[in-house]
């Protein structure tokens, strides 16, 4: 039986630490892909409360789920990328931006320079690869040590290192030959 099939079998019996692990394991993927679809008109706290939503979905439809059907992380990104949408849609996009921009920065044009910013660089990380996009948003977006990524993730310490500096190289270079900068 693999991994991921013991986690299932483990979320279907509502064991509460088989949730915990797919926390622990996929609260990066998941928070990626919410904050590409909203992260760009709404704030890091509603990309968090959607992605508390998407877990909260997982238990409460665990015994639905079908090993057949697809793995967990598979189940979860689609879980992510709907929950998202749905959020968007509940919003209303334009009054949300207007808010935002009048309360947290007197300079609008300031305020979308940054949040472009930050959308180029989270595309740019996802281009890295699925590992080491997960290692970026673990090690710089949820400030997690190395010593507890490679607990989870399995990996060497010394590793991680290795490819968060390859990374920041390759970002370097992907940034110098469009000619941008951060």
């Amino acid at each position: 039986m693999t991994e991921d099939e013991k986690l299932l079998l483990n979320l279907k019996k509502r064991k509460r630490d088989a949730l915990d692990k797919v926390m622990k394991e996929y609260t990066p993927y998941v928070s990626v892909i919410i904050y590409n679809i909203i992260g760009n008109v709404m704030t890091k706290e509603d990309v968090e409360e959607v992605t508390a939503d998407v877990f909260v979905g997982l238990w409460k439809h665990a015994d639905s789920l079908d090993r057949e059907k697809g793995t967990v992380k598979a189940y979860l990104g689609a879980a992510a990328r709907n929950c998202a949408k749905n959020k968007l849609r509940q919003v209303s996009v334009h009054q949300e931006l207007d808010e935002r921009m009048t309360s947290e920065n007197p300079e609008p044009m300031a305020y979308l320079e940054q949040k472009e910013k930050q959308n180029q660089l989270i595309h740019l990380i996802s281009t890295l690869g699925e590992t080491d996009s997960e290692l970026f948003m673990r090690y710089y977006y949820y400030d997690e040590k190395i010593s507890k990524i490679a607990k989870i993730t399995g990996m060497n310490a010394s590793t991680i290192k290795t490819r968060l500096v390859r990374g920041r190289k390759r970002l370097k270079e992907m940034l110098d030959n469009e000619g941008r900068r951060l």
